[in-house]
């Protein structure tokens, strides 16, 4: 349950699905353990906690009728408040209610909290509604991951020439300036390419790239853009979300610079470039889940291209990260 989780990942807003798979039909998801059922009620989404009051049944299992979800045992049905609107077989109808969870559509996603206080929805990526690029969302399978491991592999700079070689870095490495931002808001690092790009793929479609960023916005999201002399070429935002110990749904927005390609083409090269990306740090994740099954808990060395890694873990935890810049070099 979500009392077992980082405070910040606890308390925090988190999507479910994207808006347009949540329908006529229940749609079960899992969020820190806790399983919750989503539907619609008067064409707006519902989140409830996917257990009947009655004998404890998956509502998901159950169907939607009149705005209604029913249980899938006697039956009983639950209006979009939780309240009990009919016991069939019954003229009476227990105060009884499901408990129903707060509702925030953004970035096209249905997000919930699982506090009994929610706080602020919190600040997202501004490029998820830049109306000048194109957008498409990959809403990834549930991956074998620690959380917030899963988010600093994303923004870490070193693993690719290992785990990718080739697909994002060639074997030589380069000296990069690196202008790094720290605060209570989240982080982001600059690496000052100024050079063609030595991956195969971000070779052939980027040409010159300026800069590539990495950013996380806490509590559970991280970002990477791409900019060449024309501007942004690519960025992909990625929110974690718990839905069990070791176990996450990675959802990715990407967005893209308009231009002569066609949205459904960019979203085919991007989709196939990404793929075995994603399964090769799948297996390094899944792979370290294991690995740590021998150790238990245990502190991570700490080295000095480990630059949001530190942050990730302070603001999840609810710690203080204090304001810091500072510029190193690395060589990627």
């Amino acid at each position: 349950m979500s009392e077992a989780w980082p405070v910040a990942i606890a308390q925090g807003w988190h999507p479910l699905a994207a808006l347009a798979a949540v329908g006529s039909k229940p749609l079960a998801r899992r969020l820190m353990g806790t399983p919750i059922v989503l539907f619609l009620s008067s064409g707006k989404p519902v989140a409830m906690l996917d257990r009947c009051p009655h004998r404890a049944l998956k509502l998901s299992d159950g169907c939607v009728r009149g705005g209604t979800i029913a249980c899938p045992y006697h039956g009983w049905r639950f209006g979009a408040d939780g309240r009990c609107v009919e016991v069939p077989g019954s003229d009476e109808v227990p105060d009884v209610a499901a408990r129903v969870l707060p509702v925030e559509v953004r970035a096209g996603l249905v997000w919930t909290c699982l506090a009994e206080k929610p706080p602020l929805f919190p600040r997202l990526p501004a490029l998820l509604d830049d109306p000048g690029l194109d957008h498409f969302r990959w809403l990834v399978a549930p991956t074998r991951m620690r959380l917030l491991d899963g988010i600093e592999n994303m923004l870490d700079p070193v693993h690719p020439h290992y785990v990718h070689p080739w697909f994002l870095r060639g074997p030589a490495r380069r000296a990069m300036r690196v202008e790094v931002s720290l605060g209570p808001d989240g982080g982001e690092a600059i690496y000052h390419e100024h050079a063609r790009a030595t991956g195969i793929v971000p070779r052939l479609f980027e040409g010159k790239r300026l800069v590539s960023i990495g950013r996380y916005f806490p509590p559970t999201i991280g970002q990477l853009e791409f900019r060449t002399e024309r501007g942004l070429s690519v960025s992909l935002t990625a929110i974690f979300v718990p839905e069990d110990e070791d176990l996450v749904r990675p959802y990715a927005l990407f967005a893209t610079r308009k231009g002569l390609a066609p949205a459904w083409l960019k979203r085919w090269v991007l989709k196939a470039f990404n793929l075995p990306l994603l399964r090769q740090d799948q297996r390094v994740l899944a792979g370290q889940v294991e690995a740590l099954k021998d150790w238990g808990a245990v502190d991570f060395a700490i080295g000095p291209a480990d630059l949001l890694g530190p942050t990730i873990w302070r603001l999840a935890n609810g710690r203080p990260q204090p304001p810091e810049q500072r510029t190193t070099t690395l060589y990627l």
